[in-house]
């Protein structure tokens, strides 16, 4: 009778893992039929690479993008910029932009200072 009873439960535990494997596969079958719905060719294969190389930025960036075509509504097509941008978002990054000039490359926010700097310090002079 105890044998019977281990192996009810048993058997219950292992349908429920069985249930949840099923519930697990059919919602990753829908998170990759809305991405590749509203993403970009290329969107869609920056995403694949950003998850593999960065697994964790690639999940929330997934995560992020799935949000807003089904609780924001977003139904036109997310390009690779815009994936690009939620990434640079979860990471905190802000925007780089360089400016290369007489062979050296510097960031365009530190040269907009130096300019101000500099047309502030002649305008001090006069």
């Amino acid at each position: 009778m105890i044998r019977r009873k281990k192996m009810a439960k048993l058997v219950a535990r292992e349908k429920k893992m069985q249930e949840q494997k099923e519930q697990e596969e059919k919602t990753k079958v829908s998170r990759s039929t809305l991405l590749q719905r509203y993403l970009a060719p290329e969107a869609q294969t920056y995403l694949s690479a950003l998850k593999k190389n960065e697994p964790h930025i690639g999940k929330r960036v997934e995560d992020i993008l799935l949000y807003l075509i089904v609780y924001r509504n977003l139904r036109q097509t997310i390009t690779q910029l815009d994936v690009r941008y939620v990434e640079r978002q979860v990471k905190g990054e802000g925007p780089k932009i360089r400016v290369q000039r007489d062979g050296e490359t510097s960031d365009f926010g530190s040269y907009v200072k130096e300019a101000i700097k500099e047309s502030s310090d002649d305008s001090n002079k006069d």
